[in-house]
Protein backbone atom coordinates (compact mmCIF):
# COMPACT_ATOMS: atom_id res chain seq x y z
CA UNK A 1 0.00 0.00 0.00
CA UNK A 2 1.71 3.27 -1.12
CA UNK A 3 2.63 5.66 1.78
CA UNK A 4 1.04 9.03 2.20
CA UNK A 5 3.30 12.14 1.34
CA UNK A 6 4.57 13.76 4.38
CA UNK A 7 3.26 16.88 3.02
CA UNK A 8 -0.25 15.77 3.40
CA UNK A 9 -0.44 14.29 6.50
CA UNK A 10 1.09 17.66 7.62
CA UNK A 11 -1.50 20.03 5.85
CA UNK A 12 -4.07 17.43 7.57
CA UNK A 13 -2.89 18.15 10.51
CA UNK A 14 -2.47 22.34 10.05
CA UNK A 15 -6.56 21.79 8.89
CA UNK A 16 -7.33 19.54 12.31
CA UNK A 17 -5.85 22.65 14.30
CA UNK A 18 -7.56 25.46 12.41
CA UNK A 19 -11.07 23.48 13.09
CA UNK A 20 -10.19 23.11 16.80
CA UNK A 21 -9.28 26.89 17.27
CA UNK A 22 -12.74 27.54 15.21
CA UNK A 23 -14.56 25.11 17.75
CA UNK A 24 -13.11 26.72 20.90
CA UNK A 25 -13.29 29.61 19.74
CA UNK A 26 -10.08 30.87 20.63
CA UNK A 27 -8.68 34.40 19.12
CA UNK A 28 -5.45 35.20 18.07
CA UNK A 29 -3.65 35.39 20.87
CA UNK A 30 -5.20 32.33 23.06
CA UNK A 31 -4.37 30.29 19.79
CA UNK A 32 -0.84 31.66 19.84
CA UNK A 33 -0.44 31.16 23.27
CA UNK A 34 -1.56 26.98 22.43
CA UNK A 35 0.91 26.58 20.27
CA UNK A 36 3.80 28.17 22.43
CA UNK A 37 2.85 25.87 25.16
CA UNK A 38 2.94 22.91 22.74
CA UNK A 39 6.29 24.17 21.15
CA UNK A 40 8.72 26.54 22.93
CA UNK A 41 9.51 29.35 20.20
CA UNK A 42 6.19 28.90 17.86
CA UNK A 43 3.16 30.83 17.76
CA UNK A 44 1.78 29.51 14.56
CA UNK A 45 1.51 26.21 13.27
CA UNK A 46 3.17 27.03 9.83
CA UNK A 47 6.02 26.68 11.26
CA UNK A 48 5.97 23.47 13.23
CA UNK A 49 6.87 20.36 12.35
CA UNK A 50 4.95 17.47 11.65
CA UNK A 51 5.64 16.07 15.05
CA UNK A 52 5.54 19.78 16.62
CA UNK A 53 2.03 19.62 15.21
CA UNK A 54 0.99 16.30 17.21
CA UNK A 55 1.66 18.19 20.33
CA UNK A 56 -0.04 21.33 19.39
CA UNK A 57 -3.25 18.97 18.89
CA UNK A 58 -2.53 17.15 22.52
CA UNK A 59 -2.62 20.80 23.78
CA UNK A 60 -5.46 21.56 22.12
CA UNK A 61 -6.95 18.40 22.95
CA UNK A 62 -6.30 18.99 26.74
CA UNK A 63 -8.61 22.67 25.69
CA UNK A 64 -11.30 20.26 25.01
CA UNK A 65 -10.84 20.01 21.45
CA UNK A 66 -12.47 16.75 20.68
CA UNK A 67 -11.69 15.66 16.79
CA UNK A 68 -14.29 13.94 14.85
CA UNK A 69 -14.11 10.57 13.25
CA UNK A 70 -14.16 10.54 9.92
CA UNK A 71 -17.47 9.34 8.53
CA UNK A 72 -17.66 5.61 7.36
CA UNK A 73 -17.58 5.00 3.91
CA UNK A 74 -21.88 4.41 2.90
CA UNK A 75 -21.17 1.04 1.44
CA UNK A 76 -22.02 0.70 -1.85
CA UNK A 77 -25.01 -0.89 -2.99
CA UNK A 78 -25.15 -4.64 -4.30
CA UNK A 79 -24.76 -4.74 -8.27
CA UNK A 80 -26.60 -7.77 -9.20
CA UNK A 81 -25.90 -9.87 -12.14
CA UNK A 82 -28.97 -8.18 -15.14
CA UNK A 83 -30.83 -11.30 -15.88
CA UNK A 84 -30.61 -11.98 -19.24
CA UNK A 85 -32.39 -15.07 -19.74
CA UNK A 86 -34.92 -15.45 -22.55
CA UNK A 87 -37.53 -14.73 -19.98
CA UNK A 88 -36.21 -11.85 -18.52
CA UNK A 89 -35.75 -9.66 -21.76
CA UNK A 90 -39.48 -10.35 -22.71
CA UNK A 91 -39.80 -9.00 -18.92
CA UNK A 92 -38.17 -5.77 -19.69
CA UNK A 93 -38.56 -5.21 -23.27
CA UNK A 94 -42.90 -4.77 -22.01
CA UNK A 95 -41.19 -2.66 -19.02
CA UNK A 96 -38.97 -0.36 -22.24
CA UNK A 97 -42.07 -0.44 -24.01
CA UNK A 98 -44.48 1.13 -21.27
CA UNK A 99 -41.70 3.49 -20.59
CA UNK A 100 -41.49 4.50 -24.51
CA UNK A 101 -45.88 5.11 -24.35
CA UNK A 102 -45.19 7.02 -21.13
CA UNK A 103 -46.79 4.82 -19.02
CA UNK A 104 -44.29 3.91 -16.89
CA UNK A 105 -41.83 6.91 -15.67
CA UNK A 106 -38.28 5.27 -14.83
CA UNK A 107 -37.53 2.78 -17.03
CA UNK A 108 -34.46 1.62 -15.31
CA UNK A 109 -33.81 -1.66 -13.64
CA UNK A 110 -34.32 -0.81 -10.32
CA UNK A 111 -37.70 0.59 -10.63
CA UNK A 112 -38.75 -2.85 -12.45
CA UNK A 113 -37.62 -4.85 -9.74
CA UNK A 114 -39.26 -2.64 -7.70
CA UNK A 115 -41.90 -3.38 -9.53
CA UNK A 116 -41.32 -7.66 -9.17
CA UNK A 117 -40.98 -7.12 -5.64
CA UNK A 118 -45.03 -6.02 -5.73
CA UNK A 119 -46.01 -8.48 -8.18
CA UNK A 120 -44.00 -11.52 -6.99
CA UNK A 121 -42.56 -10.81 -3.61
CA UNK A 122 -38.80 -10.72 -4.45
CA UNK A 123 -36.27 -8.03 -4.82
CA UNK A 124 -34.91 -9.35 -8.14
CA UNK A 125 -36.16 -10.30 -12.01
CA UNK A 126 -33.42 -13.01 -11.37
CA UNK A 127 -34.57 -14.21 -8.59
CA UNK A 128 -38.30 -14.90 -9.72
CA UNK A 129 -39.77 -18.52 -9.76
CA UNK A 130 -42.31 -18.54 -11.97
CA UNK A 131 -41.81 -15.63 -14.58
CA UNK A 132 -45.01 -16.22 -16.23
CA UNK A 133 -47.43 -14.12 -13.94
CA UNK A 134 -44.97 -11.07 -14.09
CA UNK A 135 -44.05 -11.24 -17.84
CA UNK A 136 -48.52 -11.35 -18.30
CA UNK A 137 -49.21 -8.92 -15.98
CA UNK A 138 -46.70 -6.44 -18.06
CA UNK A 139 -48.41 -7.66 -21.55
CA UNK A 140 -51.66 -6.78 -19.93
CA UNK A 141 -50.60 -3.20 -18.33
CA UNK A 142 -49.30 -2.54 -22.13
CA UNK A 143 -52.56 -3.82 -24.03
CA UNK A 144 -54.62 -1.17 -21.85
CA UNK A 145 -52.05 1.43 -22.57
CA UNK A 146 -51.13 1.04 -26.17
CA UNK A 147 -54.75 1.84 -27.72
CA UNK A 148 -54.20 5.59 -26.53
CA UNK A 149 -50.33 5.82 -27.39
CA UNK A 150 -51.08 4.21 -31.15
CA UNK A 151 -53.97 6.86 -31.30
CA UNK A 152 -51.88 9.63 -30.59
CA UNK A 153 -49.39 8.60 -32.58
CA UNK A 154 -51.51 8.25 -35.76
CA UNK A 155 -53.09 12.02 -34.94
CA UNK A 156 -49.77 13.24 -35.03
CA UNK A 157 -48.86 12.06 -38.41
CA UNK A 158 -51.79 12.62 -39.68
CA UNK A 159 -50.85 16.79 -38.73
CA UNK A 160 -47.71 16.10 -39.91
CA UNK A 161 -49.11 15.08 -43.14
CA UNK A 162 -48.35 11.67 -43.49
CA UNK A 163 -50.82 9.34 -45.74
CA UNK A 164 -52.90 7.13 -42.87
CA UNK A 165 -55.49 4.17 -44.27
CA UNK A 166 -56.49 2.93 -41.24
CA UNK A 167 -59.73 4.36 -39.61
CA UNK A 168 -59.14 3.04 -35.82
CA UNK A 169 -56.58 1.76 -33.70
CA UNK A 170 -58.55 -1.45 -34.13
CA UNK A 171 -58.59 -1.79 -37.84
CA UNK A 172 -54.32 -0.92 -37.56
CA UNK A 173 -54.34 -3.68 -35.06
CA UNK A 174 -56.63 -6.03 -37.48
CA UNK A 175 -54.28 -4.93 -40.31
CA UNK A 176 -50.91 -5.89 -38.84
CA UNK A 177 -51.68 -8.61 -37.41
CA UNK A 178 -54.61 -10.35 -38.92
CA UNK A 179 -54.30 -13.30 -36.77
CA UNK A 180 -54.26 -11.80 -33.34
CA UNK A 181 -57.19 -10.26 -31.67
CA UNK A 182 -56.77 -6.81 -32.14
CA UNK A 183 -56.99 -5.77 -28.60
CA UNK A 184 -54.26 -7.83 -27.36
CA UNK A 185 -51.31 -7.21 -26.76
CA UNK A 186 -49.25 -8.89 -30.09
CA UNK A 187 -51.30 -6.75 -32.24
CA UNK A 188 -51.50 -3.39 -30.27
CA UNK A 189 -47.65 -3.99 -30.15
CA UNK A 190 -47.13 -4.72 -34.03
CA UNK A 191 -49.53 -1.61 -34.70
CA UNK A 192 -47.35 0.52 -32.41
CA UNK A 193 -43.97 -0.75 -34.68
CA UNK A 194 -45.99 0.04 -37.39
CA UNK A 195 -46.70 3.56 -36.32
CA UNK A 196 -42.73 4.05 -35.07
CA UNK A 197 -41.42 3.15 -39.02
CA UNK A 198 -43.58 5.19 -40.69
CA UNK A 199 -42.80 8.23 -38.38
CA UNK A 200 -39.03 6.97 -39.00
CA UNK A 201 -39.31 7.03 -42.68
CA UNK A 202 -40.94 10.40 -43.01
CA UNK A 203 -38.48 11.54 -40.84
CA UNK A 204 -36.29 10.80 -42.96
Amino acid sequence: MPSVPLERIRASKIRMIQVAKRELDLDDASYRDAIGRAVKGKSSAKDCSTLQLDRVIDELKRLGFKPRKPAAAKPKPERRPLDTSDEGSKARAVWLLLAEIGAVRDPSEAALNAYVRRQAGVDDLSWVRDMLPVIEGLKAWAARKLPAAIQARMEALAAAGAPIRWASVRDLARSVAPKRKPDGFDALLAAWETLKTADAARSQ
